[in-house]
């Protein structure tokens, strides 16, 4: 498959916008519900959700000023390189980048208009090689390209985001919205795909999941072995009622629609394994 950079908004996992439209409807029909019935409290808290998350919004790039180290040509110069380049293939607004110190693997995407904040976790930038770091800022533009940080403040956020009085608000909002949040997910995969290719996908998913060291010895055929388990008979119902309950869709369903989109890597992922963009 031939991907073009010019085409990334047309890359939208197809799922996501219907999903969307029925988060939005269940969305307006519970705040409707909660008005009619004049339940004040709840009204207060969805107010006062969409209030914290626009104030994080718009404090974003502060925020991070303060409590981390900026990306620019002079510090960390290999980093602000990917992010030039990638901003300029997918037409990408504004953004400024953080490297904050703190556990976890996944990118903070912020914002609803220039200049938007990505920032990377060290423990993220320990762990993972020049391609794999490719393939995770190529997500976070693609979230901004798509919207995914606009659609953010309307649903709520995700944990990380979402401030800790409103915490007790994070599992009614996973559920209503996990279709939609899933869609977003896959999307910003192909957005990654489209930044540095399949392989890197692969590594950077493996490796979060499975471990640094224990990647090494992962391999494509048993994962799709297990792909096909998960596919019959009360394997495939589990499975599924799992799926649904996730807002982030786990490794092998995650995987598979990564390589039914893009195609299987032509080589063997490997961590140790020479670079190749497939």
């Amino acid at each position: 498959m031939r991907l073009d950079d010019a085409r990334l908004l047309e890359y939208r996992h197809p799922s996501e916008l219907p999903m969307l439209f029925l988060s939005l409807v269940v969305f307006g029909s519970l705040l409707v519900g909660v008005v009619v019935l004049k339940h004040k409290l709840i009204l207060l808290g969805i107010v006062g959700v969409w209030f914290a998350m626009i104030l994080t919004s718009i404090q974003a790039v502060t925020y991070n000023m303060l409590r981390g180290a900026e990306v620019t040509a002079t510090q960390f110069p290999a980093i602000f390189q990917i992010i030039q380049e990638l901003s300029q293939r997918f037409q990408a607004p504004r953004t400024r980048v953080f490297v904050v110190r703190r556990l976890g693997f996944q990118a903070e995407v912020l914002g609803f208009r220039a200049p938007y904040a990505i920032v990377l976790p060290s423990s993220l930038l320990d762990s993972v090689e020049p391609d794999q770091l490719r393939y995770v800022l190529g997500r976070a533009l693609g979230q901004i390209r798509f919207g995914h940080t606009r659609m953010a403040i309307l649903l709520g956020g995700d944990d990380a985001t979402l401030p800790g009085i409103f915490s007790w608000a994070a599992g009614a909002r996973n559920l209503v919205f996990a279709g939609y949040r899933r869609a977003q997910v896959l999307s910003a995969d192909r957005a990654g795909i489209l930044a540095i290719g399949i392989r890197a996908a692969i590594e950077f998913q493996i490796k979060v999941s499975v471990g640094n060291s224990q990647a090494r010895e992962v391999r494509v055929d048993d994962l799709i072995d297990q792909a096909v388990e998960l596919a019959r008979g009360l394997s495939r119902l589990h499975a599924w009622l799992i799926i649904l309950q996730s807002a982030t869709p786990p490794l092998i369903y995650r995987l598979q629609a990564m390589m039914e989109w893009a195609g299987r890597p032509l080589r063997e992922p490997g961590i140790n394994s020479d670079r190749a963009t497939d």
